[in-house]
């Protein structure tokens, strides 16, 4: 039989393969259509892992599970927080050989430059702050000029740049702004926000012997599901646990403990609007807009009141969501937003039912 695949996707297919004679359960869920391939595909990527695809076993179910309600980028996100935690050890090797590794190098060639760089984890994940920032900049400046010249009509497709070329010129700008800082000045430290569930920080501490161990209750509820284990920034990217600890102790990243139900901070109802810290922790409870299928991220979105203001919903981060500025104008057209104990997010519509 000739099917035409690619080595990608052949690797992918005997990846499945493997799982699903391993895990029967994973045919089901592709023979019924309740999970979709790409989750299961991602789960198998999993399960192949030389390092830690071995232990897999003792979170398939919920893995199974969370495959059949969630979208294909948070529920990667949730395989490869596992990963991460399941191989911790490795993944620290990792990242120290690629921090040993970091390179960069910059040409220009028949009239055109370019510039490419690799590091670690840390200082990429800190690099790319400082760049995400300084192209929000060239943005809103396109942004506001293109309201200035166009009132209500303004709209992406009229800003005079392309995204390619704010990308291009932010960085211009920051090789400027580095080269104009004066001799001596101290540099502005970037703020990147580190989410990590507390159970997995007090594990690194004990692990460290920073702390002593702690006493297990019995009858306390066992090890969180692998859905509500966190190590991760702001913008949804897996990072290893030691390096985390590690950026901590030297106090170059914020670090947001969520407590069980995935809130940083509370923030009274006499403000109306959220601002400061408030919207800051509402901003980390989703690295994009929560509604369904949409992928602008929270950096790029408004705090928006889960219980309208209105309706007595106080301006505190549990009553809060990202989301980007079209969907949150659906509120006032009866769309609503609700966050169970998990805090997985839903959308309803005027009528009740729920946008899957």
């Amino acid at each position: 039989m000739v099917v035409g695949w690619s080595d990608r996707e052949c690797r992918e297919r005997m990846r499945v393969a493997r799982l699903v004679t391993t895990f029967p359960d994973a045919g089901e869920l592709l023979h019924d259509a309740q999970a979709s391939v790409a989750n299961v595909t991602e789960i198998a990527r999993g399960f192949a892992n030389p390092r830690c695809g071995g232990d897999i076993e003792a979170v398939i179910g919920t893995l199974f599970t969370e495959a059949t309600r969630m979208e294909h980028d948070d529920f990667k996100l949730v395989v490869r927080r596992w990963e991460k935690l399941a191989d911790v050890d490795g993944s620290h090797r990792d990242a120290q050989v690629n921090h040993e590794a970091r390179n960069a190098h910059a040409v220009v060639w028949s009239g055109v430059g370019q510039l490419a760089a690799q590091w670690g984890e840390a200082d990429g994940l800190a690099n790319r702050e400082i760049f995400e920032r300084f192209c929000d900049v060239e943005f809103r400046a396109d942004w506001e000029a293109c309201v200035a010249e166009h009132g209500d009509a303004a709209c992406k497709e009229l800003l005079i740049r392309t995204d390619a070329q704010r990308r291009a010129d932010a960085l211009t700008a920051i090789f400027a702004a580095a080269a104009s800082t004066p001799k001596g000045s101290r540099r502005p430290v970037p703020v990147l926000n580190v989410l990590i569930d507390h159970q997995t920080f007090d594990d690194l501490l004990i692990e460290q012997q920073f702390v002593p161990e702690r006493f297990i209750d019995p009858f306390e509820s066992g090890t969180p599901l692998v859905v509500d284990r966190r190590c991760e920034t702001e913008h949804g990217d897996p990072i290893d646990p030691k390096t985390a600890l590690q950026i901590a102790l030297e106090g170059h990243i914020r670090f947001v403990i969520m407590n069980d139900e995935g809130i940083p901070i509370r923030w009274g109802r006499e403000r109306r609007l959220f601002e400061g810290a408030a919207r800051g922790a509402v901003m980390l409870q989703s690295h994009r807009c929560t509604a369904p299928g949409c992928r602008v991220r929270s950096r790029r979105s408004q705090a928006d009141h889960t219980r309208p203001w209105a309706d007595g919903g106080g301006t505190d981060p549990d009553n809060g969501n990202p989301k980007c500025r079209k969907h949150n104008l659906l509120g006032n057209h009866g769309y609503t937003t609700r966050r169970d104990k998990r805090g997985r997010w839903s959308t309803f519509r005027p009528d009740g039912t729920e946008i899957c």
